[in-house]
């Protein structure tokens, strides 16, 4: 376990500083950087939702095959 947290600990920071890095020698203007990583927010909060969305019909579905066995 104390590898997995090691791994996921160095995992974010990398990210992280990598993220910085980007910005700071990105090409782009400011007002275009906050407006892509605006958009890309809005894009994976979305993809997150419908992933979410998806989990939680197959859940349900799976859930009422239960119950239906359990009333047999």
């Amino acid at each position: 376990m104390n590898k997995y947290v090691s791994f996921v600990i160095g995992a974010i920071s990398g990210a992280l500083v990598g993220g910085i890095l980007a910005l700071l020698f990105t090409p782009l203007k400011g007002t275009e950087v906050r407006s892509r990583l605006g958009n890309s927010f809005v894009h994976v909060q979305n993809e997150v939702k419908t992933a979410a969305q998806n989990r939680m019909d197959e859940l349900n579905q799976q859930l009422s095959k239960l119950q239906n066995k359990v009333t047999e």
